[in-house]
């Protein structure tokens, strides 16, 4: 009877234990679009390949304002204003004006519902690190199937704010690493720092992103999506000078995405078959009735294989 009392007890604490890990991850949601900071990110890929970024994210007056600066390379930027983004691409002279809801961009990785995590993910206590000079508390959460891979957490014990992110796979190898090296809490709500840095010299080409989905016909089905994944988006855009439409569709279970692209194949080019991997993103394709399908995301090749082989073109 002891040992039955005893394993009710362990159960039962067990259970509130992981309630209390999923508020934390509730407080960091929070704290990813309320509070007011600044600092240099790193984000390292399985081929130890490394990008520095600056950021600044304020929230002012209950909108949400941020500037993401590559340190390396061309000064290409992007502003966001809530869902509205300007990207500055400083590689080919462009910008690019386009929504961008439900972005997602590290420290704010978190879905607005977080029940659905619950649905895919099991959460744990890693322990306590210091990451960028401050306390903080490591939280796992773990795939229930093989479809997704395991995210590592590292959120600052006073602010709640993520400030590192590792994605690893199933065979224990680091996907994707994100870390802030240094951060800095703002007090201030200025946003003065909004605004880009123009070269007059420069003749930037302007593309207003617009969609065109509204207008376009569905002609495909996808159906049987591995457990826990939802369509987020879509959208359809025009090649330009041709009659001819790519498609996008992005699904997600609340932090594994997927994107699905489908566009007719020009009789003199060459189609993508196969598999291949491009940074931290695995990529699938195949080739159905005359058009592309390509599966793009940080998540198991088999995972990009089973849904493109759902793609059914009517």
């Amino acid at each position: 009877m002891f040992r039955l009392l005893l394993f009710i007890c362990l159960l039962i604490s067990g259970a509130a234990s992981s309630n209390e890990l999923w508020l934390k991850i509730s407080e960091a949601s929070k704290a990813s679009h309320d509070l007011n900071y600044s600092g240099i990110i790193n984000t390292t890929d399985s081929n130890q390949d490394i990008q520095s970024t600056k950021m600044i994210h304020v929230n002012h007056e209950g909108e949400e304002f941020l500037k993401i600066e590559k340190i390396d390379g061309a000064d290409n930027l992007l502003l966001m204003h809530e869902a509205d983004a300007v990207i500055y691409d400083n590689d080919q002279n462009k910008i690019l004006i386009k929504k961008k809801k439900d972005a997602h961009l590290f420290p704010n990785i978190f879905p607005s519902n977080l029940d659905k995590l619950k649905d895919s993910y099991s959460i744990g206590d890693g322990g306590d690190f210091r990451v960028a000079g401050r306390a903080t508390q490591m939280l796992v959460l773990s795939p229930v199937d093989e479809n997704r891979y395991n995210y590592h957490l590292w959120l600052d014990k006073k602010s709640h704010l993520p400030l590192k992110m590792m994605v690893i796979d199933n065979n224990k190898k680091v996907v994707e690493n994100i870390a802030f090296a240094n951060i800095e809490f703002l007090k201030s709500q200025d946003i003065s720092w909004f605004r880009p840095n123009i070269n007059n010299d420069i003749a930037y080409s302007i593309n207003e992103n617009k969609n065109i989905e509204e207008t376009v016909r569905k002609f495909w089905t996808i159906n049987d999506l591995p457990s826990g994944f939802e369509e987020v988006s879509y959208s359809a855009k025009r090649y330009a000078g041709l009659n001819a439409i790519a498609h996008q569709i992005i699904y997600s279970d609340g932090l594994s995405y997927i994107s699905i692209f489908i566009h007719p194949v020009a009789k003199n080019q060459k189609p993508q078959v196969g598999s291949s991997k491009r940074g931290s993103s695995n990529i699938h394709a195949e080739y159905k009735k005359g058009y592309q399908i390509l599966a793009v995301g940080a998540v198991p090749m088999q995972t990009l294989s089973y849904i493109t082989n759902k793609v059914k073109l009517n």
